[in-house]
């Protein structure tokens, strides 16, 4: 599966699709994929994808392959003697800073990068709210075609814990950072598509060791787990959220 077969692409097709597949989930608010990238440098971050805002009350989503690198939050990243230590990490494979929030996450492979931006309907005060609502019924949506439910709340053990962690049966799938402006909002994510390896664990533990969060493998799944399927792949996990859609494939 490439992003080329993005058309054909059904629920079935996925690992484990046809036995797990659930039933139909309501999105309130108009989701879409709008744009599949890659990162392809180092040393550059790729910026927020602020090109794809869209009219009012609706959210477009860009996903990306990534490098294997660290991605440091932006908040953390200000702390000057912070980028030091992790810079000093045994192993770290490259280091560069988000423009949203959250702590530490690695790409490679094993993950696949998720962003989106959208600006409230008029009169909806709630900004990010809005925004992460919109967000846990789309992910559950576009899942529920392979059986798998998402929750929304901070998982203790967790790789960048935060309070939009995107958990399923308790343990964490995704996590989503945010910016928020007076004229939009956007969100920077890491879905785990492969289950964290070795090398993925002790980087990440020693990485969140440095602001004194616990990692722990068991608080932590993806959708190779949750499907008992060891084939998913990056391609296939774009094809499975982009496959009602018609994105842009860029880069």
């Amino acid at each position: 599966m490439t992003v080329a077969d993005l058309k054909v692409f059904r629920p079935d097709d996925a690992p484990g699709g046809a036995a797990r597949r659930g039933g139909p989930v309501v999105v309130r608010t108009p989701v879409r994929v709008a744009e599949v990238t890659a990162e392809r440098d180092m040393a550059v971050e790729l910026p927020l994808p602020l090109h794809l805002l869209g009219p009012a009350g609706t959210v477009s989503v860009q996903l990306r392959t990534m490098l294997r690198r660290v991605a440091m939050g932006a908040g953390l990243a200000r702390r000057t003697e912070l980028v030091e230590a992790v810079r000093a990490v045994p192993g770290l494979p490259g280091l560069v800073s988000s423009p949203a929030g959250g702590t530490f996450v690695v790409g490679g492979e094993r993950w696949l990068g998720v962003a989106a931006i959208g600006t409230p309907p008029p009169g909806d005060a709630l900004a990010l709210d809005w925004m992460v609502g919109a967000l846990r019924d789309w992910f559950n949506a576009r899942l529920a075609g392979i059986g798998v439910a998402g929750a929304l709340g901070r998982v203790e053990g967790a790789w960048c814990p935060g309070f939009s962690d995107l958990s399923a049966g308790g343990r964490k799938l995704a996590g989503l950072g945010f910016r928020v402006t007076k004229d939009w909002v956007v969100m920077r994510g890491v879905l785990a598509v492969q289950a964290l390896d070795d090398a993925d664990l002790e980087l990440l533990t020693a990485l969140h060791a440095l602001i004194g969060v616990d990692v722990v493998r068991a608080a932590n799944t993806s959708l190779a787990e949750q499907t008992g399927d060891s084939s998913w792949t990056a391609e296939w996990a774009i094809a499975l959220l982009a496959a009602e859609d018609a994105p842009v494939l860029r880069g």
